[in-house]
């Protein structure tokens, strides 16, 4: 222990060391041209390195690809300030020069804190269980919920009944705290005989699919809340959390209890989030199939540099926890409103570990509407902000070095907005006012300003790169800045103000509209194209100033190209469909009038499929409105295995038609009459963890930084331009939004060209069975 302890501080000595040697050389003053000339080289050196064909994860690679970009960072910091500041007597261009200056230092922290989470990321292997079923331990599944759709509940409640794992062993409750008594004695009327009905029909439900139903007396400390009043009345060894849209694989506990049989101090396995719909940017900007997602650049590389510094965190679902920890710290911490964050940070300072575990084991949705997409992500900043306040981990006892930094990191990032805001408005300060509040020559601002823009797009790409395309994050961060930026504020005020507000999901979009907080976007792309008229003026009327101005407009229009693209995520295209859609590939088999046909499923959804069957085979007669029976396998792994019995499930035919490969294409929709038709559908669409990381895998691009900006350009010039003519009065786009139809996450009929996928990777052991036992309620 002793030893270890000498070499983490020595270690650690190094480290500040060799940011001491970093800073210290970077002060060092050498002329412009010299700048400019070690800057190529240093640039070079990094493209070199960036293009070597090593494993993406070789950390010595990534470590110098660090420090070279650190070193062009460093001096550009340097001379950030100490050359281009305005002068203290000119008071109008001092202080937002100081509050820009203020922002990019934020930034450059930023850089460096990320950078030393994400050096070394963890790639973890499922650890092996044993086959004796008592070996394992007992687990507990809590589904909270609180204004879900019943249908959608009923799917996630399948899905955790159905995962492999001994049926003596695993129970599932579902917390309902959407008919807690509070609100079925409400004094209003109306909402008392909602939440009673709701109370009977989610208790009903629960008897009938056999897993446990409970509830409490008022709705305090909202989620937090909610968990922990289940924790008495249960006594798992484990706990697993899943929100009520979060469906499981099958396979979710055979993947992570392993993990705490190998580490007596574990208290936490923690697992992606996996969204089978885009969010509003995916879905407005038509990114969804070919991009990585926002999400999968904390789950695909953040989570991992955090796991090697034993900071991964609980994300509130698909994770699961060690009951006798949480007890010891009195349950689910309730403080802020991110009570996962929280929780796992006072677990943290006790000196308990986490582990990230990378592979998909459930699905879920994203918020369909540009309102709740805001609304979510505000939520997450307050959380973070409150932690931040009041539970500080630069300050809080118990936690190492690494990881004060990995959660000042988590916190500190949602102070994005202002420093994207004030990079967004610096500009016109010049071009409105002829405020100087960054002074610089053109060529310093291509020796300095540019190779340090250059090096940031550089190791972002060469270490998140499959993650997070360039500029990407940017555009992310603006579309969320007008808004999240406020609710900051407020938090800051007063951290004990925000509540808990549940993430609408699940709604469709019946027609095209413009997003109800358009509006603040819409003034600033206004403001930015005065800026780019002003520009124009001063070029024509101020010749002696055009070398100042040419950076001035190359900013100001790489912040209308951001801004017109995020004008695009604002402009809401409609979602008609009842259920994502997903293209699979997978072989099948339909029963139509007591005849066997082979074919391949091409699609699937919650509500139906497209199946492929060779044209020559295919059955006679029209096949729009008859009935069949489609064959779902139960899931095996390894592939080559035999399979379990086949389930029917009952379809409707709702189209045939032939295709250019010389199938008949035939549109199903699901007809779940019976709970065992709906159990082998969830099966179907949602049992397999393999097809997600497939899914996953095909979006995992890297377009390089050059293919990544010029994508970026196109993608705000299809978009964002073509937004501002919908939102100043097209045709094409109405601004009253639709009403949010039913949730897509259940079983019943949807539309025949609706899809979703399966495949299957793990066969239980002799004697376990994916069903619990009789259920209890309260």
């Amino acid at each position: 222990m002793v030893a270890q302890r000498f070499g983490r501080l020595a270690l650690g000595l190094i480290w500040i060391l060799a940011l001491v040697a970093l800073l210290a050389a970077a002060a060092q003053p050498v002329s412009l041209p010299a700048q400019i000339v070690l800057m190529i080289l240093l640039l070079a050196a990094m493209a070199v390195l960036k293009g070597t064909r090593a494993h993406e994860d070789a950390s010595v690679r990534r470590t110098m690809l660090v420090m070279i970009g650190g070193f062009i960072v460093a001096r550009y910091l340097c001379w950030r300030t100490l050359s281009t500041l305005p002068p203290l007597d000119d008071p109008f261009a001092f202080v937002p020069g100081l509050v820009l200056y203020a922002a990019e230092v934020y930034a450059i922290v930023m850089f460096f804190v990320n950078n030393f989470v994400v050096i070394d990321p963890v790639t973890r292997m499922s650890p092996p269980l044993p086959e004796n079923p008592a070996e394992l331990p007992t687990v507990d599944v809590f589904v909270p919920s609180f204004n879900e759709d019943d249908g959608l509940i009923e799917t996630t409640l399948i899905g955790a009944k159905r995962m492999w794992y001994p049926a003596d062993r695993l129970n599932v409750y579902l917390l309902d705290d959407g008919s807690t008594d509070v609100k079925r004695m409400s004094a209003d009327p109306q909402e008392a005989l909602k939440a009673r009905e709701r109370h009977e029909r989610l208790k009903a439900m629960c008897a009938r699919l056999g897993v446990h139903y409970l509830t409490r007396e008022t709705n305090a400390h909202a989620k937090a809340g909610n968990l922990n009043a289940a924790l008495p009345e249960t006594h798992g060894d484990l706990i697993a959390v899943f929100d009520a849209d979060h469906v499981p694989t099958r396979d979710f506990l055979l993947a992570t209890v392993g993990f705490f049989r190998k580490d007596p101090k574990l208290f936490l396995v923690q697992t992606p989030h996996f969204f089978l719909s885009p969010d509003p940017l995916e879905r407005n900007l038509k990114t969804f199939e070919r991009m990585p997602s926002e999400n999968e650049m904390f789950y695909g590389m953040i989570q991992r540099g955090l796991d090697r510094w034993n900071g991964a965190f609980f994300c509130g679902s698909a994770a699961l926890l060690r009951r006798a920890c949480l007890e010891e710290v009195g349950g689910f911490s309730g403080l802020s409103i991110t009570e996962d964050a929280e929780t796992a940070l006072d677990l943290h300072a006790r000196g308990y570990n986490s582990v990230y575990y990378g592979k998909p084991l459930i699905a879920g949705l994203q918020p369909e509407s540009f309102a709740a997409f805001i609304g979510q992500r505000s939520r997450w900043a307050q959380g973070m902000t409150q932690i931040f306040m009041m539970k500080n981990p630069l300050i809080k006892r118990g936690l190492r070095l690494p990881q004060r930094l990995c959660y000042l990191a988590s916190s500190m990032f949602w102070l994005f907005p202002f420093s994207r805001l004030m990079f967004l408005v610096a500009p016109l300060f010049y071009l409105f006012f002829g405020l100087e509040i960054y002074r610089a020559t053109a060529a310093e601002f291509a020796g300095y300003t540019l190779t340090y823009l250059v090096a940031s797009l550089m190791i972002q790409n060469a270490l998140n790169g499959r993650f997070r395309w360039p500029l990407i994050s940017e555009l992310y961060e603006l579309s969320q800045s007008l808004h999240t930026s406020v609710a900051i504020v407020k938090t800051m005020i007063d951290p004990r103000k925000p509540v808990f507000r549940v993430t609408a999901k699940g709604a469709t979009l019946a027609h095209d509209h413009v997003s109800p907080l358009a509006k603040p976007l819409v003034v600033v792309v206004g403001l930015l194209v005065l800026g780019t008229v002003a520009a124009l003026w001063r070029w024509w009327m101020e010749p002696a100033t055009r070398d100042v101005l040419l950076v001035v407009t190359f900013w100001n229009t790489f912040n209308l190209l951001l801004a017109s693209a995020a004008l695009g995520v604002v402009c809401e295209h409609a979602q008609h469909r009842a259920a994502p859609r997903v293209t699979v590939k997978r072989p099948a088999r339909i029963l139509i009038d007591g005849t066997l046909y082979e074919g391949a499923l091409l699609d699937l959804s919650q509500g139906g499929a497209r199946l492929a069957i060779p044209a020559r085979q295919a059955p006679k007669g029209r096949l729009t409105g008859r009935f069949a029976e489609l064959l779902v396998d139960e899931l095996t792994a390894p592939a080559h295995m035999a399979t379990g019995e086949a389930r029917p499930v009952p379809v409707e035919m709702r189209y045939g038609r032939p295709d250019d490969a010389g199938n008949i294409q035939i549109g199903l929709r699901f007809m779940p009459e019976t709970d065992a038709a709906k159990e082998a559908i969830v099966d179907l669409v949602y049992g397999s963890s393999a097809l997600w990381a497939e899914l996953l895998s095909r979006r995992h691009r890297r377009p390089g930084v050059v293919r990544g900006v010029a994508h970026f350009i196109r993608l705000s010039a299809a978009y964002g331009f073509r937004s501002l003519g919908f939102v100043l009065g097209g045709s094409r786009f109405r601004t009253n939004p639709a009403p949010p139809p039913p949730p897509r996450l259940q079983i019943e009929p949807a539309g025949a060209e609706d899809g979703v996928p399966p495949d299957g990777n793990f066969t239980p052991p002799t004697g376990w069975s994916g069903s619990a036992p009789a259920p209890r309620t309260s």
